[in-house]
């Protein structure tokens, strides 16, 4: 497994990220003309789509069909939503023609039934597969030491978390791994620390579970060389 860094100045990341992305998601076009892009939430997220949706590139994609990795169990229009922050960002101007996205009805009174559903709506694997990191590790809504960690027949469960809003629903390790590309999004000090973390002992993946993706790409700032192998 070989790590691959992209990294620029903070006030490049976005736009060097939303490039990076953009060319993978290309180059599957060209081979097979579809894309199935997995999205993500954050702050990260949120300056990496403002990025993409002012990109020429995005507006004219075609034949691209966008999931979510996890979701807060409130309503779309919710501040805490990931589809909420996608339609306000990423898709402000309208989904590009030819586009799809698939919602994840978190916020349904049956959690179970919403995953379960979710989980058929999913294509087999996953083209490209946007991460965030939190600074305790975890990935998509897979906190350090959840049982959804072990999961390896569902492809996307409900559960509690230690952050608020609790309640959500996350992709399982299944799916991560399936994915054909994985872009991890860690913009600022306190994700570069958790890559560092990672990288010291890689095989705790219920400790921390970006060691799962170590094998991803991870976009960083240039200004923060804490991910570094020692």
């Amino acid at each position: 497994m070989t790590i691959q860094i992209l990294s620029a100045p903070r006030e490049r990341w976005a736009d060097v990220a939303a490039d990076a992305v953009l060319a993978r998601i290309a180059a599957r076009l060209r081979e097979v003309g579809h894309c199935a892009v997995m999205l993500t939430g954050g702050r990260s997220a949120a300056q990496l789509y403002t990025a993409w949706a002012r990109h020429p590139e995005f507006r004219s994609l075609t034949g691209v069909a966008f999931y979510f990795g996890d979701e807060r169990c409130v309503p779309p229009d919710h501040s805490e939503s990931n589809y909420g922050l996608a339609m306000r960002t990423l898709f402000a101007s309208g989904l590009p023609a030819g586009c799809t996205v698939q919602r994840m009805e978190a916020d349904s009174a049956d959690q179970e039934a919403a995953a379960d559903r979710y989980a058929a709506a999913l294509p087999d694997y996953v083209d490209v597969l946007l991460l965030g990191v939190g600074e305790d590790g975890h990935i998509a809504s897979l906190f350090p030491h959840s049982a959804a960690l072990g999961e390896t027949r569902r492809r996307v469960v409900a559960i509690t978390g230690p952050k608020p809003p609790p309640r959500r629903l996350t992709i399982t390790p299944p799916v991560i791994r399936q994915a054909r590309s994985v872009f991890v999004l860690a913009a600022g000090a306190a994700k570069a620390a958790a890559l560092a973390e990672a990288l010291r002992t890689p095989e705790a993946v219920e400790a921390l579970p970006a060691r799962m993706v170590l094998g991803a790409t991870w976009l960083l700032e240039d200004e923060t060389n804490l991910w570094k192998k020692p």
